[in-house]
């Protein structure tokens, strides 16, 4: 039986219906999709506390940005564990008032220090590696956190290993107190070379349940060296300099650069870290230097976010002893208005011969005026360098002194700015024949004449008197000043900002 086709009009009232079904479905759909994206732009523009509020409990936070072991960037870069990524448990920032009204809550925001501030990671040896940082003090003054580090091989083996903390900073920190993070591993970890990754966990207190994981180094396949780690090493004297901070004297940089340049040898480098004390100045001063490849100026301005003690001395000197542990046979830790002297009859040499079988030895100090000079019409103070013309030493004697000091990187795990206390080996003390330095406090900073007290000639021969202190004559560095100035012409040629102050 053959089935007519609908009337026309039904057929119209159907289409009709439809359509309306169909328009009435894509704008719920309109609607709903605004809605979603109206949500997601809500969520989006929240406080950075949302994050907890929908997060659920992580034991570990995601790994953070590397930092090469073998990098020889002269930029250092601070890299900061992120406090809040791993809580235990869910934080509350918005909390149901109690029903008892003696029941108090407490409501934290924010973190006042991090956990950990890396600032370098380097290979120690075949087994060991060291990771220099900032922590929060109070968590390391008041708590028990902890550090665990793991080999992740590329080859996809793994290794974990008990890391040993080291605190060197002798509780001078502040807000930071700086750790050094010892890895002994018990055999070469990445012993076929190819390369692999160090990961640290760091632990917040005695519960392993709460840590940071960060990635503090990584080796690419085929840069282990087996005789980087062992003599002949690149130089015989290395020199690590604290943070270079203030208004600093491109006049005594210059004199104090030339001097040690001439003092140490060809075979020697020095390595300065700029904390925002080399001006435009003291650059073009040590210009010359760098281009000759004796100098390394290191930019460590970003410590400045981190208030630890002096511009993070403690933190700069350790990283410089771990970056180039075994770059040199000694390592010397001095400031820049001090000078190394050798008493006559001595040389460095032969000094540092002598003393080989210590891990350190201490450097008795000579505490130099850095305004008293003689008031000798036959001299023209203003074109003498500054040791040339402050030759009054402070003579009092029986009191304890700062000593600066050398030591055999290699055998040092961790150095603080006078001496370290974490070395394997001896330190000896009694120098004073041997060695010393020196020191023309406050001088570096002096930008207009020196000479500001002047003494009778007959200051020469007697005990002067200034400021209650006693003085004598000592005039063992200016004996050295022209042959001082004679090396730098021939080493870097002239210089034409010629020292007035």
């Amino acid at each position: 039986m053959r089935k007519e086709p609908p009337p026309t009009s039904l057929l119209s009232s159907s289409s009709a219906t439809v359509a309306k079904l169909f328009v009435c479905f894509e704008t719920k759909s309109l609607v709903a999709t605004l809605l979603a994206l109206a949500l997601v732009m809500l969520i989006w523009n929240l406080p950075p506390y949302y994050q907890n509020l929908l997060s659920t409990t992580r034991p570990c936070s995601a790994p953070s940005v590397t930092s090469s072991a073998t990098s020889t960037t002269t930029n250092v870069s601070l890299l900061v564990t992120n406090v809040s990524a791993s809580p235990v448990t869910e934080k509350k920032y918005f909390t149901r008032k109690p029903t008892d009204s003696n029941k108090r809550t407490f409501q934290a925001y924010g973190n006042s220090a991090a956990l950990f501030v890396q600032m370098g990671a380097y290979r120690g040896g075949a087994r060991t590696f060291a990771v220099v940082g900032l922590a929060s003090k109070p968590i390391h003054v008041f708590g028990r956190p902890w550090f665990k580090c793991e080999w992740i091989s590329n080859n996809g083996s793994s290794y974990r290993a008990k890391a040993y903390k080291m605190l060197p900073d002798w509780g001078y920190g502040r807000v930071y107190t700086v750790v050094v993070v010892n890895c002994t591993f018990p055999f070469n970890p990445n012993q076929e070379n190819v390369g692999g990754r160090l990961m640290v966990n760091a632990y917040y207190g005695e519960s392993p349940r709460k840590y940071e994981k960060f990635m503090a180094l990584e080796e690419v396949p085929g840069s282990y060296n087996e005789s980087k780690y062992h003599p002949p090493f690149q130089y015989e004297y290395l020199y690590c300099g604290s943070s270079l901070y203030g208004n600093l004297s491109a006049d005594r940089m210059r004199e104090w650069m030339a001097y040690h340049a001439w003092f140490f040898g060809p075979r020697s480098h020095f390595v300065l870290h700029d904390a925002g004390g080399v001006t435009a100045k003291v650059r073009a001063v040590l210009k010359p230097w760098v281009r000759a490849g004796r100098v390394t100026v290191q930019d460590i301005k970003a410590q400045s976010e981190f208030d630890g003690y002096y511009y993070n001395q403690f933190l700069v000197v350790n990283d410089c002893l771990h970056r180039y542990k075994h770059a040199a046979n000694w390592t010397f830790y001095f400031d820049v208005d001090e000078y190394i002297y050798l008493p006559v009859g001595n040389t460095l040499e032969s000094v540092l011969n002598e003393f080989s079988d210590y891990t350190q030895f201490t450097i008795e100090q000579n505490p130099m005026s850095s305004l008293l000079c003689l008031n000798d019409s036959s001299q023209n103070y203003s074109r003498e360098w500054g040791f040339e013309k402050l030759l009054f030493r402070e003579s009092r004697t029986g009191i304890r002194r700062d000593r600066k000091y050398a030591i055999q990187a290699k055998n040092a795990h961790a150095t603080g700015v006078h001496m370290s206390e974490n070395v394997i080996g001896k330190t000896l003390h009694k120098t004073e024949t041997k060695i010393r330095y020196y020191h023309y406090h406050n001088s570096i900073t002096v930008h207009q004449e020196l000479c500001r007290k002047f003494l009778p000639l007959s200051a020469r021969n007697n005990v002067i008197w200034y400021d209650k202190l006693p003085y004598v004559y000592d005039d063992n560095m200016k004996k050295l000043a022209n042959t001082i100035k004679e090396f730098e012409r021939k080493t870097i040629g002239n210089q034409n900002n010629q020292a007035n102050s």
